[in-house]
């Protein structure tokens, strides 16, 4: 659903940008390029009620580009709280916790905000795939985190926000072949995360045949030695091998080709998605920024690996490195971002 006023303001904003030197021209070109889609929840499906916590939803590339790719357009989604630390850091996660500690983050309670804006990027990102690390994976085992992992909070504090969100899924349609895509890049991901291990003992929820989720294991060749012996190839479950090495641009174009996954939510965790970020396919970020959540939550002394951004690291000086910021919506104190990397054309169109 594009709106025309907004394009053009995005595209002016982009001028400005490079006219500051704060993007090139070459970014600026490939940005104009791919093109913005932005969504009224109110005005396209009649959701009044989602449209007033969320009055426009965008997402960092239009459809057309999205179908002139040869790999799937990935975007991630996470929650960051302000830490308060002098350098003014978002940390995404608190090693140690239960659920990397989200609940924490957001004051010690789920946030409307980040429950509406995480199942929005499931049901409109997220419809045909999401892909997740075997490691991440396995320390959420007992979970399966769609949309209504987060949207069912509101069943009690929000019904009308809980029924839209349900008419949002109905209009998207999740595709008929929704796949759960599982990163491990090798044999020893496997032993290191004891995965064969649950599976046996029909502990991991998304390879549970009850749950008929259809999964795709992407690894090396030693890994699919290794699994397959235990999980073997079926209706529910195919593997793409990359070769002696795991390589994941390979596994992008035969998630594309094979599979027909134009679109999908990147939802592994950090270290894998800065590898995607790194290897020029990870085309945005979709953050819900909360406020310092009160001492006592979160700890003094900041993991360094736990820091999503900074303010002031961004290309247009936001607060995730090498990104623009071309969207926010403000829910009370928390602030539903959406923030755009530059994609490698040479590997996706």
């Amino acid at each position: 659903m594009q709106n025309n006023s907004f394009e053009y303001e995005y595209r002016e904003s982009l001028k400005s940008l490079a006219d500051d030197k704060k993007i090139t021209q070459n970014q600026l070109d490939h940005f104009i390029r791919r093109g913005i889609q932005s969504i009224s929840p109110t005005d396209d499906f009649d959701l009044k009620s989602l449209g007033k916590m969320l009055p426009r939803i965008v997402i960092g590339a239009s459809d057309d580009y999205i179908n002139r790719m040869k790999v799937p357009y990935q975007a991630t989604s996470y929650i960051a709280a302000n830490t308060k630390a002098p350098d003014d850091s978002y940390i995404y996660k608190i090693p140690g916790k239960n659920a990397g500690g989200v609940v924490q983050l957001s004051g010690g309670k789920r946030k409307s905000g980040d429950n509406a804006f995480a199942s929005i990027n499931r049901i409109l990102i997220g419809y045909k795939a999401i892909m997740v690390s075997a490691v991440n994976l396995m320390a959420n085992k007992n979970q399966i985190w769609n949309w209504q992992f987060f949207g069912n909070h509101f069943k009690e504090s929000n019904l009308d926000i809980y029924e839209d969100l349900l008419k949002l899924e109905l209009i998207k349609k999740r595709s008929k072949n929704f796949y759960y895509i599982v990163i491990a890049r090798s044999d020893k991901t496997f032993k290191r995360v004891n995965l064969l291990e649950e599976y046996r003992k029909n502990e991991i929820a998304v390879l549970n045949p009850n749950n008929k989720i259809k999964v795709i294991f992407v690894t090396s060749q030693s890994g699919y030695d290794y699994a397959v012996k235990t999980i073997p190839e079926s209706d529910l479950v195919n593997y793409i091998i990359t070769g002696e090495e795991f390589v994941i641009y390979k596994a992008m174009l035969t998630l594309r080709k094979k599979y027909s996954v134009d679109i999908m939510l990147n939802d592994g965790g950090r270290i894998m998605s800065n590898g995607v970020r790194d290897a020029g396919l990870l085309g945005e970020e979709r953050v819900t920024l909360e406020p310092y959540p009160g001492n006592g939550l979160i700890p003094n002394e900041i993991d360094p690996s736990s820091i999503l951004g900074k303010k002031g690291i961004g290309l247009d000086e936001n607060e995730v490195e090498g990104t623009i910021l071309i969207h926010s919506n403000e829910i009370g104190d928390e602030k539903a971002n959406v923030y755009l990397y530059p994609l490698d054309e040479e590997k996706i169109i």
